[in-house]
């Protein structure tokens, strides 16, 4: 690898510089590091690469994409990515959803306000920063009350409960939004749905290795914890309700860090990580359609949904 900032391999003859994208190669940098200068088209054809694979080679060609001859086949053409794409998406109709998951390696800049546009973008230590000590005062106020109903003097052993009890359901929530919410397929001719695929979900896939966007921004998620707060009310009472929404939001917290992890993280191999990184890259680059779950895939093995990795000879290093 040079270091000058290139890596380049041959395909189809034609140079593309991969450097940028070694880091993020789901396959590590141990398989990649052997094809340095050499021609990858018969490599990738065995390896079965994806359709997603190959369209997002095209980021690294020398001298840039958009000097493809083949540019019916490449939808970047359908926008301008020199303005805000929230303002564009609607504008792809059926198109759309080929487009969203064809992935390119860039930022996006969603809209044309400052302030609206920092709004989505989240760094990931303001997950943690602003929902711990939530959880905190909540498991606090949650034990307090729990005392008070019970008489209990040792409230600690039924607080852990409770908790434990919302971070398990949170799993379940965890599948449930991703799958049904922010895997919904909108109609090419609902300009509505579509701007909101897109908002919540949809620019993930697109730009998925868009550190700012992998977190999901406290208003959104104060959202989402509202109304997992009125489900939660449904079902227990009192201080109980306390303390498993503490356990659904610390779930929650755990679910955004670890998604973070995965596409930066460097787990080693035959860890928990490790798999997890594996199953979230097939999600992302070959089953956008199965691997819903983030944090453990228990839930797609339940729902018939779990993408199965094949063994490896070789473990990847990232």
């Amino acid at each position: 690898m040079n270091e000058d900032g290139r890596f380049e391999v041959k395909y189809k003859q034609n140079k593309y510089n991969i450097y940028e994208f070694l880091n993020n190669h789901p396959g590590g940098i141990n398989y990649v590091k052997p094809y340095e200068e050499k021609d990858v088209t018969k490599q990738m054809v065995e390896h079965q690469h994806s359709k997603a694979a190959y369209y997002l080679l095209r980021e690294y060609k020398d001298g840039g994409r958009h000097k493809e001859k083949d540019q019916q086949e490449d939808l970047e053409y359908l926008v301008d990515w020199d303005k805000p794409m929230l303002s564009q998406v609607a504008s792809l109709g059926t198109k759309y959803k080929e487009w969203v998951i064809s992935p390119v390696d860039r930022n996006l800049r969603l809209f044309g306000n400052p302030v609206l546009e920092n709004l989505t973008i989240t760094p990931w230590y303001v997950v943690p920063s602003v929902w711990v000590p939530i959880i905190t005062y909540l498991i606090v106020v949650g034990s307090r009350k729990y005392v008070q109903i019970t008489k209990d003097s040792a409230p600690i052993m039924p607080s852990v409960l409770y908790v434990g009890l919302g971070i398990v359901l949170w799993t379940l929530v965890e599948y449930s939004l991703h799958r049904w919410v922010f895997h919904m397929e909108p109609s090419g001719h609902s300009k509505v749905m579509i701007y909101l695929h897109f908002a919540i979900h949809g620019l993930h896939h697109k730009v998925p290795f868009d550190s700012r966007r992998l977190v999901f921004p406290p208003f959104p998620a104060a959202i989402i914890a509202f109304l997992l707060y009125k489900i939660i009310s449904l079902m227990f009472h009192d201080s109980t309700r306390i303390l498993v929404m503490a356990g659904g939001l610390t779930g929650y917290v755990i679910y955004d860090m670890i998604h973070f992890y995965l596409h930066h993280g460097t787990p080693n191999e035959n860890s928990y990580f490790y798999h997890l990184k594996r199953y979230h890259n097939q999600h992302h680059f070959a089953h956008h359609d199965n691997g819903f779950g983030i944090s453990s895939m228990f839930w797609d093995k339940v729902f018939g949904t779990a993408i199965y990795l094949r063994k490896l000879n070789l473990g990847i290093k990232w």
